[in-house]
């Protein structure tokens, strides 16, 4: 396996860990200085912050996520990313717009990891598609 196909199937490690809630796997992928800027505009800086807002997140709404494509070159790794938010009870104050209890967000990004050592040390992301199904509405 080259150096590149290991980073991208580090990724799809990564998104396990993320989708399945394992907080304690996923600060294993972060150097300690880690750098998040979430495609919501959020900067978050280091393992600790991160993980907290990501448990604040998944406490009120479950999060999965698909890699849909990725790619990478020697420390640097770029992923189309598809996220699915399901609200498990209203959520009002919901960064991306307030959410009912059963609605649910699709969110495309596009992602960029830098690395250092193996681990990211940088993630940024933007936001290209954002789709609501409310409760109530036909899909």
């Amino acid at each position: 396996m080259s150096p590149d196909s290991a980073t991208v199937a580090s990724l799809h490690r990564y998104m396990d860990a993320f989708n399945q809630g394992d907080y304690g796997a996923l600060t294993d992928f972060y150097c300690e200085d880690v750098l998040l800027v979430n495609a919501g505009g959020t900067k978050l800086e280091g393992r600790k912050a991160i993980v907290d807002f990501y448990r604040q997140v998944t406490s009120k709404t479950r999060r999965t996520i698909s890699i849909l494509q990725a790619f990478a070159s020697g420390d640097r790794l770029a992923a189309e990313l598809e996220s699915e938010f399901l609200a498990l009870e209203d959520y009002p104050e919901f960064a991306s717009g307030p959410m009912r209890k059963g609605d649910r967000l699709y969110i495309n990004t596009f992602a960029i990891y830098e690395l250092r050592d193996g681990r990211y040390a940088r993630i940024r992301s933007a936001p290209f598609k954002r789709e609501w199904r409310r409760v109530g509405e036909s899909a």
